[in-house]
């Protein structure tokens, strides 16, 4: 394939809308069951990331926040939502709730399949030399 912005749309170069995912965390040992929606991580995304590499939890907060969002790609989080602020008047959310939206992430971007393992990658068949 000949990289051009045609074959790059054709080829899903581009980052398009976002992907619905189901997430389940737990609070005092009960499941928690949601549908979140993720925006594929972009150039804007990386850039950001590596912008906010010395930043700690924030820089993964503005990583959930920047994700995370509703069906029509709208935010649904900002970083204070995530980390908490009196001004929100909830503290940061909960170590498995952040989890479960960082495997989301995680999963929309390639790293895991639906079931939560690594996509298999199928291997050419060898040739037993006969005809």
């Amino acid at each position: 394939m000949e990289l051009t912005l045609e074959t790059l749309k054709s080829a899903g170069g581009f980052v398009g809308a976002p992907v619905k995912r189901e997430i389940t965390w737990h609070v005092d040992g009960k499941p928690n069951t949601a549908t979140v929606y993720v925006r594929i991580e972009s150039f804007q995304t990386v850039t950001s990331a590596w912008e906010n590499q010395g930043h700690g939890a924030e820089a993964t907060a503005a990583r959930i926040a920047s994700c995370i969002c509703k069906s029509d790609g709208a935010p649904l989080l900002t970083v204070a939502d995530v980390i908490g602020d009196p001004e929100t008047g909830h503290g940061p959310l909960s170590a498995t709730l952040t989890i479960a939206l960082l495997s989301a992430i995680h999963q929309a971007n390639g790293g895991l399949d639906e079931e939560g393992t690594k996509p298999k990658k199928s291997r050419p068949k060898k040739s037993s030399g006969t005809t």
